[in-house]
């Protein structure tokens, strides 16, 4: 199919701009109107390359969408009525997402007992909303076997009372215990929950979206659901890093073969090496203003040896680290493979200039989510205090380094409408300094090319010849940061 989409207008510039589409990539050649199968006048509207998120959680974003939502909980009594609410409606497991103690006062995490009051019994599990922490009530607790001589599991912690008794939270590795008796979506779920997540991103302007913590409800499941989903029509490219585990691990599946398409590919391998700041989980060299330095996923040399390992594999590893004393180990594990530069580090939320400096030297690639300043500054400030907080997401300084700087959502965990991550990266949100904020240009790059590169994405992100045409249309300038997509093209095809 040859298509020509004239009158249009480039989102750099304003200037006059005609795209040429054969086969579903950008022609090497115009087209005249007599060659196109198709001419599409585009009414003058604003075309750009459609948004990659290179950095979320499909199949969680997915089924989270049918979960109670307690974003809008800032109380610990408004999270018990809605979590009553929804206990009401229905049997089995209560999945509530969203929850947040920073919100409350007094900054304590709800108990078990107090779930207990609501859930009439219904084994319940609030997860935080920075996806580090969950509350389980004592039904739950219950059926995961967990009890006051449960010991903590590595790279996680079972917050007790007296005795060792489980007060309710779970940090960490530590939700793993609960979360794994919970009974997993069917398959078609799973390919339903893909399909709407999918289709909400589309409608955003996102045409390809990568999972970054593929196989946690098992590789081989989740695999077959994400690759229906691509053979049936899904909105959006879908592109994976599984979990170091599922393939090296002792229940690890490590002869796993996906054969690759342009809708579904695995990049690599993902590790989490630490936790969240508003979790207190992301491990820091000073302490947080509410007590404690974070905590390590893997002491220093066992991360080197699993980065090792899957870079001997031949992978590229993705690595969370959030805290700057977690980011010097990070930083350190890629180094010793000797190509850093193959590798990704994923958030670097808390930044020294030293370690800009080791980035740039390394080569290595980074991702950056500037929504969380939007969506979680109340818990960055609380935990870290004003001066500490005003300098995450250190967005110019590593611009200013010439390092390539993926911007992403990190989706649920934040709506993950990239027109938030762009507006939060050029006008930082109250309390966070304006010295990091970077030029609309640069955002708008950060959520398409550079997105594209730090997923090793040849075929996305500018528009250039032979590259997918996936793209944008806006009825005004983009750039003023109050538009959205009128519509959003895969391969040339509207939804």
């Amino acid at each position: 199919m040859k298509r020509l989409f004239r009158n249009a207008r480039w989102w750099r510039d304003g200037e006059p701009f005609t795209l040429s589409v054969v086969g579903g990539r950008v022609s090497r050649w115009p087209l005249s109107e007599a060659q196109a199968d198709e001419v599409v006048d585009c009414h003058g509207s604003w075309l750009m390359p459609a948004f990659v998120d290179c950095h979320c959680h499909i199949l969680p974003a997915g089924l989270d969408m049918k979960r109670p939502d307690l974003s809008n909980c800032n109380t610990r009594e408004e999270v018990l009525r809605v979590v009553q609410d929804a206990a009401a409606e229905g049997e089995g497991w209560l999945l509530a997402v969203q929850y947040d103690q920073t919100r409350f006062n007094d900054g304590l995490h709800l108990t078990a007992h107090e779930l207990d009051a609501v859930t009439a019994g219904r084994p319940t599990i609030l997860r935080h909303s920075s996806g580090h922490a969950a509350v389980a009530n004592s039904a739950a607790l219950r059926e995961a076997g967990v009890g006051a001589n449960t010991p903590d599991p590595p790279g996680g912690t079972i917050v007790r009372g007296e005795r060792g008794v489980p007060l309710g939270a779970l940090l960490e590795g530590a939700m793993e215990l609960v979360y794994r008796v919970v009974p997993p979506p069917t398959r078609q779920e799973s390919v339903d929950a893909i399909h709407a997540v999918a289709k909400s991103m589309r409608s955003m302007g996102i045409t390809c979206a990568t999972d970054m913590a593929t196989g946690s409800r098992g590789l081989s499941e989740e695999f077959e659901a994400y690759r229906r989903a691509s053979e049936s029509g899904c909105a959006v490219r879908l592109r994976t890093f599984i979990l170091w585990g599922r393939i090296f691990g002792k229940r690890g599946e490590p002869d796993f073969h996906l054969e690759q398409t342009p809708m579904l590919r695995n990049l690599g391998v993902k590790l989490f090496a630490d936790g969240a700041i508003g979790a207190g989980t992301a491990a820091m060299t000073e302490e947080y203003a509410t007590g404690g330095v974070g905590m390590l996923i893997y002491e220093p040399d066992d991360l080197r040896e699993r980065v090792r390992v899957a870079h001997e594999a031949g992978h590229v590893v993705a690595i969370h680290s959030i805290g700057d004393r977690c980011t010097d180990v990070v930083l350190d594990a890629i180094e010793e493979t000797g190509d850093a530069a193959r590798h990704r580090v994923e958030h670097v939320m808390l930044l020294r200039d030293d370690q800009v400096e080791r980035i740039r030297r390394l080569g290595a690639r980074v991702t950056l989510q500037p929504e969380f300043l939007l969506t979680f500054g109340h818990a960055y400030f609380r935990q870290l205090g004003e001066q500490r907080a005003s300098m995450l997401k250190r967005a110019r300084s590593l611009a200013d380094a010439g390092i390539t700087i993926g911007l992403s959502s990190d989706r649920p965990i934040v709506p993950g409408d990239p027109w938030d991550g762009i507006r939060s990266a050029v006008s930082r949100p109250p309390g966070f300094h304006p010295s990091e904020a970077i030029t609309v240009e640069e955002a708008i790059d950060g959520y398409t090319v550079c997105a594209a590169g730090v997923n090793d994405e040849t075929e996305l992100g500018s528009l250039s010849a032979g590259e997918w045409a996936d793209f944008q249309l806006y009825e005004r300038d983009p750039k003023g940061l109050d538009a959205q997509p009128v519509v959003t093209f895969l391969a040339g095809e509207a939804p």
